[in-house]
């Protein structure tokens, strides 16, 4: 049976936790080595809907402004 993906949940105060391993994260823990290692799903706490895409969005504008091309150039202007 294959694992179920990683959960991590965003709280009201946009804390995001790990249910895995009972812990607060931060946006650098989501876009670290273990986002390459296993599967995971953004969840907001209160609501359960998915915030997946916002979350890997938030991460992909942070990276362009803070001048580390997420995306590449090549594949954007295809």
């Amino acid at each position: 049976m294959p694992e179920q993906p990683r959960l991590d949940q965003e709280y009201p105060d946009r804390r995001l936790y790990d249910t895995k391993t009972s812990a607060y994260i931060t946006l650098s823990d989501v876009k670290g080595p273990r986002a390459f290692r296993e599967d995971f799903n953004e969840q907001d706490a209160k609501t359960s809907e998915d915030i997946t895409r916002s979350i890997l969005l938030q991460i992909i504008l942070e990276e362009e402004a803070a001048g580390i091309p997420f995306v590449l150039v090549t594949c954007s202007r295809r």
